[in-house]
């Protein structure tokens, strides 16, 4: 039976897991509970700067399940295009999922690397930034952006919440 990522919320700041899981069982639960759900997955959002959304994500394995692609949108009425961002999820060389993500808001395209499941950590860029990636229940998946304009630990700037669709 998979296990899936039970996210806190932004107030208390943190990730837990499910008692049982290890390490290396999360790593491969996030990777393979993805690429065996593929599809498009639609539902809402909200952030500090963004404020509420329409969140589009679609998931695709490839590579035969070695990795996924995670391509995500965020409208608004208001603002129309708020985000749009292309990720591939992969283990890394040293045995850790690791993000590639390209978006206009970073500098090319950018790794983050998971330093406890489910949460990508910050990279080496111009602000502290990590994203949180959850499947907290079967046909769900749960993708925020944490930063910080300064020296301080991210908080959690925008979240989509959205359900398998198609």
């Amino acid at each position: 039976m998979p296990r899936y990522y039970v996210i806190r919320s932004s107030v208390t700041g943190g990730v837990d897991t499910l008692a049982a899981a290890t390490y290396c069982d999360a790593v491969t639960d996030l990777l393979t509970t993805l690429a065996s759900g593929p599809g498009i997955y639609r539902g809402r959002g909200d952030g500090a700067e963004s404020g509420p959304f329409i969140a589009r994500i679609a998931i695709a394995p490839v590579v035969r399940g070695r990795a996924v692609t995670i391509d995500y949108e965020a409208t608004s009425e208001s603002g129309g295009l708020r985000h749009v961002e292309h990720t591939v999820l992969a283990t890394g060389e040293g045995g850790r999922l690791e993000l590639h993500v390209a978006c206009l808001d970073l500098p090319g395209v950018v790794r983050f690397v998971e330093n406890e499941p489910g949460v990508f950590s910050a990279y080496d860029g111009p602000f502290p930034a990590r994203i949180v990636v959850g499947t907290p229940q079967p046909g769900a998946f749960i993708y925020a952006w944490w930063w910080s304009r300064n020296e301080d630990k991210p908080r959690e700037q925008h979240r989509a919440e959205v359900r398998r669709s198609a």
